[in-house]
């Protein structure tokens, strides 16, 4: 699995995401699968302008309901169509086997050539799309086989194993498989010595951080500044924010919100705990609060002070030990 002295590592990123096109017509849905290098800045390679992420298949994308066939049942349905996803993985995939074994030689930028061998580094996607990807349950988790009540947790469990998981689907143990959370298929990614699946998941900022948990805790928020008759107040600080450079400054009050982009969300993250505070330690034109209520104020700025430090924390583009330690403690 190591490379040669003075060849160059080339690190491969795939992408993939179904887009909803149309509600009238039969295909409503597009699964485009692109790729990239790891050696291009992100800087660079995250600007649409720059063009980086080259297209390279269009997944199929199986229906889920079909005229019922003599013979042909929803689970043999299902079974052939994500066989059929996995086929087309592995033809798109194949090409990177011999460039990982032997390497190519490719002039790079500076006129040099030099042996590059290219390694498959990651795989950006929603859970929906791992799911699909690494053949396991909407309601399991990715890495681990975590069980669906224990997704919460912070135990661990035992890591997802490729190379057991093709014993079992060689011998036929689908009793196996589903106490794993894994599906009866052949998996593309499993026929990769270079690839171990479980770490080609990268985390989701967007879906995970900011329209999962903060979305989730404004809505908590809401509902927690109501119960105390703060949300008036919380409206009033939030609508009179100042401008600041390189963030968003909320026009209308957080009721009037219908849609916010993620642009605003990461701007949201990093004022959402002094408004929260300074509502609920507001002295003019609300009620005192009780000795009960100041107590789960307490812990309400504490809970919310954790969840965004969190969030702002994983959106660093580096990390040292400290910092997956305050990671770690936040979580907790």
């Amino acid at each position: 699995m190591t490379i040669p002295i003075s060849s160059t590592l080339v690190p491969v990123l795939f992408a993939s995401d179904a887009m909803h096109l149309t509600n009238f017509s039969s295909d409503r849905k597009v699964w485009p699968l692109c790729m990239t290098i790891g050696n291009i800045k992100s800087s660079i390679r995250n600007k649409p302008t720059s063009h980086a992420w080259v297209p390279v298949a269009i997944l199929p994308n199986a229906p889920k309901r079909i005229k019922k066939v003599p013979g042909w049942s929803e689970e043999k349905k299902e079974h052939e169509a994500l066989q059929v996803l996995h086929d087309l993985l592995k033809f798109v995939l194949r090409p990177l086997s011999s460039s990982a074994r032997d390497g190519h030689d490719i002039k790079c930028g500076d006129e040099v050539v030099r042996k590059c061998y290219f390694r498959v580094a990651g795989w950006l996607a929603g859970h929906m799309e791992n799911s699909a990807i690494h053949r396991i349950y909407t309601t399991r988790c990715a890495i681990c086989e975590s069980l669906q009540d224990r997704l919460g947790d912070l135990q661990k469990y035992p890591l997802h194993d490729a190379q057991q998981y093709r014993e079992w689907v060689d011998k036929s143990d689908t009793e196996s498989l589903h106490m794993s959370g894994v599906k009866y298929i052949t998996n593309a990614m499993w026929t990769r010595r270079d690839v171990m699946t479980r770490e080609l998941i990268r985390s989701d900022i967007l879906h995970t951080i900011l329209l999962g948990n903060l979305h989730h805790l404004l809505d908590w928020i809401k509902g927690f500044l109501d119960s105390h008759d703060s949300l008036s107040a919380f409206d009033s600080i939030w609508s009179s924010m100042v401008p600041y450079p390189g963030s968003y400054v909320p026009r209308k009050s957080y009721r009037l919100l219908s849609q916010v982009s993620s642009k605003e969300m990461r701007s949201i993250l990093m004022i959402i705990l002094g408004v929260f505070t300074a509502s609920l330690r507001r002295k003019t034109n609300t009620p005192h609060p009780t000795a009960g209520q100041e107590h789960d104020c307490r812990k309400a700025i504490t809970c919310v002070q954790y969840l965004t430090d969190f969030a702002l924390l994983s959106r660093y583009r580096s990390h040292v030990d400290s910092t997956i330690g305050y990671i770690q403690e936040y979580l907790q």
